[in-house]
């Protein structure tokens, strides 16, 4: 997986992808759905420096849509925004 040059973190690759989207699996219409979620996010990203502002906007609404469906629904968003960015200090 190749890192991101500004923060250091790991870019998703394919097999990344593969991993993550196989809970989908059993579930074509909600992998189609997501599809066309990414779809939009691409096409605001496509639309320019307010599109992209927007694109944040919606993947900061999806990825705190998700915490309660991991071993950090019980922490601060903080704390679980700080796990995802890669950025959680050693405890």
């Amino acid at each position: 997986m190749p890192n991101d040059p500004t923060t250091g973190n790991p870019y998703p690759d394919s097999e990344d992808w593969q991993i993550v989207f196989q809970a989908y699996a059993e579930h074509p219409v909600l992998a189609f759905i997501l599809a066309q979620h990414f779809e939009c996010v691409k096409g605001l990203i496509q639309g320019g420096p307010q599109g992209a502002i927007e694109a944040i906007g919606t993947l900061d609404l999806a990825i705190d849509t998700l915490m309660p469906h991991t071993e950090f629904r019980d922490a601060t968003r903080e704390r679980y925004r700080l796990a995802v960015t890669g950025n959680l200090p050693p405890q």
